[in-house]
């Protein structure tokens, strides 16, 4: 599938935005341009497609399972702290005609989906510091997404590593490895109890996957970010650099549009950084 294509249908989902988002949740939506361009790296890279499995980790609208699905997914599995948010996925995937049964087309076509009401534990970390205010987005070059989170100025010393921890002590109930690859759009961790929360969604989307990892960061967080992933013994690669324009959502956005550097990483979980 071509990338305009791909575009293309996802501009076609009819809930990608939030309805009422939770700030406190720091929730923004993932524009099409941005999904897109996301979907299509990890099918070049073979993460996702047919005879994939794709777990969507604070899934919110559902826009990158909906991609991981039109490109021929097996299985996607939806995973997100907010019933309201769930609900509003399961509902672009129904209308998208995800999940559904066609007798009329072969069972290989069939894209097996699950939601799964869980969230992410996370203890505020107390050496990062949240004076780095900024926006955050969610698009490539002038695409337009997820806006208005600030990034966190972590210290030098990585977290523990995802082999130290398990389905009890993240709050995500699947069994380790359970799929090929995770997708996830986590908070930066600006509000109140949020320090360093990119990270823990980083290290729980570690342990679920068996092949990769696309997560997204702020730019300025890179050099920590990849210190702490290859402390785990991964490899981790910058796949893209993209300037975002955040449009003002919150009544607390002082701008109608701000710019902000994001990476969008891709953790190789494969042995001796195989990309077979």
């Amino acid at each position: 599938m071509k990338l305009k294509h791909l575009k293309s249908a996802l501009s076609s989902v009819p809930t990608p935005q939030f309805i009422d988002p939770n700030i406190t949740l720091e929730q923004y939506a993932t524009s099409p341009e941005l999904t897109s361009y996301i979907i299509y790296s990890a099918l070049q890279n073979e993460d996702i497609g047919y005879g994939r499995s794709v777990l969507d980790l604070g899934c919110g609208t559902g826009m990158l399972s909906i991609g991981s699905a039109i490109v021929g997914s097996s299985q996607v599995i939806l995973v997100d702290c907010d019933e309201t948010a769930l609900a509003i996925a399961q509902e672009n995937m129904e209308a998208m005609g995800i999940g559904e049964v066609n007798e009329d087309e072969d069972d290989e076509d069939f894209c097996a989906v699950e939601y799964l009401l869980a969230k992410v534990n996370h203890v505020p970390r107390k050496d990062v510091s949240n004076s780095n205010k900024g926006g955050r987005g969610r698009g490539r070059g002038r695409g337009k997404g997820r806006g208005g989170r600030g990034a966190p100025t972590p210290s030098s010393a990585p977290i523990e590593p995802p082999q130290n921890i398990g389905p009890l002590d993240d709050g995500i109930p699947l069994a380790s490895k359970c799929v090929d690859t995770v997708m996830t759009n986590p908070p930066f961790g600006t509000k109140p109890g949020n320090s360093g929360i990119d990270i823990s969604f980083l290290r729980t989307a570690v342990r679920l996957a068996k092949r990769s990892v696309y997560s997204f960061h702020k730019s300025s967080t890179r050099q920590y970010l990849i210190k702490t992933v290859e402390s785990w013994g991964y490899e981790v690669d910058v796949v893209a650099e993209m300037k975002f324009d955040i449009p003002k959502l919150y009544k607390f956005h002082s701008k109608d549009n701000v710019d902000v550097d994001v990476d969008l990483i891709r953790v190789n979980l494969l042995p001796n950084g195989d990309s077979a």
